[in-house]
């Protein structure tokens, strides 16, 4: 595994950092060597998957090696010309927003109420406090407990409320009296603190030491996590003939990537993922340090940058190997946003056109996340574009407008093949014969129950980015010490819009993707959770002056402070545990590799067992992409149903039930079916044991591969 890692990560980063950097330079604002990384990531996730499904589509077959050359080049020389015609991007390094300042006295006591109550839930149920570490993501028991432990969580949102109230109504009252622009007592803390420098790499490695400790005490030479299976096919599928669509309704951008990272190093994707999955748990983390940064001041963004790592929903993507999901929900558009709000302060045609880059990316790497980002700027572009338009912000107004259409327009374009846009309009203009993938898509709304609000907040989010991020979005409302300018409003408004969209999905099925919605609703409140937990201490360390005022910003750090240590503790406890998201076993890895070393074409069936994940798994390990198979509940649930519908499912579970018949035989000619697989033993479930009624038949299936896992049979000629 080692040696894979040591393969992988340089061509990851030749691939996916290295042909954007010439790009950031021309088009990101002059910062420092951490955002320079970010976006030179974002931009290369953003470009050269394009550019190399252009070319695959083009050249009319797969992801072969001379595309996976050609693309990071195409991006890398392109960058390298823009940026010596129009020369690296003026913009400058202050922050868009001042910080905000410290909190009076008379707001920090319902804080200090409020945390000590969140400590209070934590000693009167500690076991339900800690079951939130070995909570899978989901809805499980398990989850629930965990969420059950949060017994006050009604009185502690009013509090911080409240505490925002009195925040609001003290510091007016107090810069009033003081007649000043900012009192140095209680001003906020600096954001170019010179320590900042030295803690982001110490935060950075934190983070990956939550993704890989996991996989090298536990999993190597496997990984955690379900998805990647099909991650695994669809990247089989890309390199061999560039397009995915037949296996599941998927934009290609990550899979293109895997491809390109693929042909360059001789792995496989079942091999790749291992290894650089968990690496993938530090885009968040940079996105963040951008966005915090860019706001406040760098310290800001190192404490946004902590607490992503605390985050449940950003480990819960990882451990789920939801990396398309993570990439483009918590990475890219991170970084979209980071550019929106640019444009506010000062709009140039450079910020409208990272924009659009890195805003559309979001649509060719994963489904929800593109709903996320339509959805905010919808809400910018009904909201904010005409209030510019008609006021005296024309010019601003002028490039977020081109800038929002460029976006659409890209964005229609990569979703134009994915979801067969064109069929769909022509269904809406009345040909009965156009049905584009959308409306399989549409099935999904309201059947995914949301997380319950205990959950959500103590085993998704975690305690302290919940409620310190509550904290910090009525400290954003409700800081009026100074009058702020139109682009600091509407600064602040896309900020709390975006954490209002992801919340409002998430507490109803309406959204169709209500856990996902609460998993990314980690984001802005993990981004808000380090300005609240900055102006804490801002206001501890420059309340000299006060000995109630100290004494109050103490409790309420202490407090902070414990919450967050024992959260850390139970997120590494968690990270450095045995996963229950591991199917493999050495007995059915076997199996798998017997089976592609023998693949000759056709198709394979696969025993179905409790969801559609064992079968993309034996699928994934043979290198085969059709004939998935799922239990009879499985296939009446519309959101996991592949574009081939049910017939072929159904024609699976009929074999698996009636091994001998006319029928039968029909199926497997029909099918051309090689091999069927048949699972005996499985590490994280009881196994429905079909293979008793397939092994007794010699006289039709010849049994050609038999361990204590997996029988695999050749069905014989009639």
């Amino acid at each position: 595994m080692l040696s894979d890692l040591i393969l992988a990560l340089p061509v990851a980063v030749l691939v996916g950092v290295a042909p954007g950097y010439f790009w950031a330079r021309c088009l990101s604002p002059n910062t420092g060597s951490a955002e320079r990384f970010a976006w030179s990531a974002a931009l290369s996730l953003s470009l050269v998957p394009v550019a190399a499904f252009l070319l695959a589509r083009l050249l009319g077959g797969g992801v072969t090696l001379p595309i996976a050359v050609a693309a990071p080049l195409i991006v890398l020389g392109l960058g390298a010309a823009a940026s010596a015609r129009f020369g690296p991007s003026k913009g400058g390094d202050e922050p868009l927003l001042a910080p905000l300042r410290g909190m009076p006295v008379p707001a920090l006591a319902p804080v200090v109420v409020a945390f000590a109550l969140v400590a209070a839930s934590v000693l009167l149920d500690p076991r339900g406090f800690w079951l939130a570490g070995a909570c899978e993501g989901w809805p499980t028991g398990t989850c629930r407990a965990a969420g059950e432990a949060q017994r006050f969580v009604l009185p502690v949102a009013l509090l911080l409320v409240g505490a925002g109230a009195a925040h609001l109504v003290f510091s007016r009252r107090n810069h009033r009296e003081s007649g000043e622009a900012g009192d140095p007592e209680t001003a906020g803390l600096s954001g170019d603190f010179s320590g900042a420098r030295f803690l982001l790499p110490a935060v950075l490695l934190l983070a990956l030491a939550r993704g890989y400790v996991g996989p090298v005490l536990h999993d190597w030479p496997f990984v955690r996590g379900l998805d990647h299976y099909s991650h695994a096919v669809m990247t089989d599928m890309m390199l061999a003939r560039g397009d995915t669509g037949s296996y599941l309704v998927y934009p290609p951008g990550f899979h293109v990537f895997t491809a390109c990272v693929s042909r360059l190093t001789g792995l496989e994707p079942l091999e790749i993922f291992p290894v650089l999955g968990p690496a993938l748990m530090v885009l968040p983390a940079l996105a963040l340090y951008a966005l915090g940064a860019g706001l406040w001041g760098r310290i800001y963004g190192v404490a946004a940058t902590f607490f992503s790592v605390l985050a449940g929903g950003t480990y819960y993507f990882f451990n789920d190997a939801m990396y398309p999901n993570q990439v483009a929900s918590q990475f890219l558009m991170v970084l979209a946003v980071v550019a929106l709000v640019r444009i506010y302060a000062a709009p140039t045609a450079r910020d409208g056109l990272l924009l659009a880059v890195v805003g559309s990316a979001v649509v060719f790497y994963h489904q929800v996340s593109g709903l996320y980002l339509a959805l905010l700027l919808a809400v910018v572009g009904v909201l904010f574009v005409p209030y510019l338009l008609l006021g005296r912000h024309r010019r601003t107004g002028l490039v977020l407008l081109a800038s929002l259409a460029l976006t659409a327009l890209l964005s229609v374009a990569y979703a134009w093949d994915t979801y067969d846009l064109g069929g769909e309009i022509l269904g809406l203009l009345g040909d009965s014969d156009a049905e584009g993938a959308t409306a399989e898509i549409g099935t999904v709304f309201g059947s995914q129950p949301a997380y319950d609000l205990g959950t959500l907040i103590g085993a998704i989010l975690s305690q302290p980015v919940a409620w310190l991020g509550l904290l910090g979005a009525v400290l954003l409302l409700a800081d009026r010490a100074r009058i702020p300018g139109v682009p600091e409003i509407l600064v602040r408004a896309t900020l709390l819009a975006w954490a209002l969209v992801l919340f409002a999905g998430s507490r109803t099925p309406l959204s169709g993707f209500p856990q996902r919605f609460g998993r990314d609703l980690a984001v802005p409140l993990s981004l808000l959770a380090a300005l609240a937990f900055v102006v804490l201490l801002a206001t501890l360390l420059k309340g000299r002056g006060s000995g109630l005022g100290v004494f109050a910003g103490s409790l309420a750090v202490i407090l902070a402070v414990s919450l967050v240590g024992l959260r850390g503790a139970q997120s590494f406890d968690q990270a450095a545990s045995e996963s229950p998201h591991l199917l493999m076993s050495p007995g059915i890895a076997e199996a798998g590799a017997w089976l592609a070393g023998h693949n000759g074409g056709g198709n394979v069936m696969v025993s179905p067992q409790e969801n559609q994940v064992p079968s993309r798994m034996m699928l994934a390990m043979g290198h085969y992409d059709a004939l998935q198979s799922y239990p009879e509940s499985g296939i009446r649930d519309p959101r996991h149903m592949p574009p081939s519908g049910p017939e072929p499912l159904l024609d699976t579970l009929w074999v698996m039930y009636h091994p001998a018949g006319e029928k039968t035989q029909v199926l497997l000619q029909k099918h051309d079916v090689r091999y069927v697989v048949l699972y005996k033993k499985m590490p994280d479930r009881p196994v429905t044991p079909f293979w008793r009624i397939f092994k007794p038949r010699p006289d039709l299936y010849e049994n050609v591969f038999e361990n204590e896992a997996v029988l695999i049979v050749a069905p014989r000629p009639a």
